[in-house]
């Protein structure tokens, strides 16, 4: 176990958690003797011994005219790092605030600037979340594309959360085991699929998500092409609805 690592991670610098440890080791000590038994020099001494002051971790007496160091008891540090966490979160909780009552200016500024059309590329699970929530803000009536149900292995609980209110609309490939993860989906969401031959290999997925339209690559790492473009959207759209009457022999609903 490094002691000095754990400490460090309290926001203290490495020269004074060496600082403290020595102190800890020497019981009382002046700047001079602390140095030399951290191996530094005596203004970082200085330096450290205000920062651990701060945190309650010493205190000190003056004696012959010098300034003694003594360590308090390190069972306090607990209760620090409760505190600094509390601090943490009073400040995080701060910035959202400041961040919402600014978020106006900042979506004018991007409003203005930004391109028609919108063409991002995501990587990872985050960036996947970030996007789905995004676009469900907007409220979109259709999920529809091709795909196996990727998104239910990638997002087991999340799927039910982003597609409750959504209509679910694939072609998939027939399989067994894609037909499980229909029943599965069909348990919480409103799934349709209309059935490929096994023979089509979908390694890729690409979807109609509200005014979007989105080309994931699953594994080996998760890769998102965002289209938002009226023009590639409504392309996209026409031939997926085309598809799905031709095989259906209904209009999608």
């Amino acid at each position: 176990m490094d002691i000095n690592n754990i400490l460090t991670n309290l926001n203290l610098s490495k020269t004074s958690s060496k600082s403290y440890l020595a102190l800890l080791e020497l019981g009382k000590a002046t700047a001079d003797g602390i140095a030399k038994r951290a191996n530094t020099y005596k203004a970082n001494v200085y330096d450290s011994m205000e920062k651990l002051a701060n945190l309650g971790l010493i205190t000190s007496i003056s004696e012959d005219n010098k300034t003694i160091f003594i360590p308090t008891n390190p069972g306090k540090l607990p209760q620090i790092i409760e505190d600094q966490k509390e601090q943490e979160i009073n400040r995080l909780d701060e910035l959202k605030k400041d961040i919402n009552v600014a978020m106006p200016n900042l979506l004018a500024r991007y409003n203005t600037v930004k391109e028609k059309d919108l063409f991002e590329v995501y990587r990872g699970k985050k960036a996947y979340k970030s996007i789905i929530k995004e676009i469900l803000e907007s409220k979109p009536k259709y999920w529809k594309g091709f795909g196996n149900f990727q998104v239910l292995d990638a997002f087991p609980i999340d799927f039910f959360k982003w597609f409750k209110k959504v209509n679910f609309r694939l072609f998939s490939t027939k399989s067994n085991e894609i037909k499980k993860k229909m029943e599965e989906a069909k348990k919480g969401v409103n799934v349709r699929v209309t059935w490929l031959p096994k023979e089509i290999y979908m390694p890729i997925v690409w979807v109609v998500f509200g005014e979007n339209v989105l080309i994931i690559i699953y594994e080996p790492d998760l890769i998102v092409l965002r289209i938002k473009s009226d023009q590639v959207v409504k392309t996209f759209s026409n031939q997926f609805n085309y598809l799905w009457k031709k095989y259906n022999k209904k209009e999608l609903s």
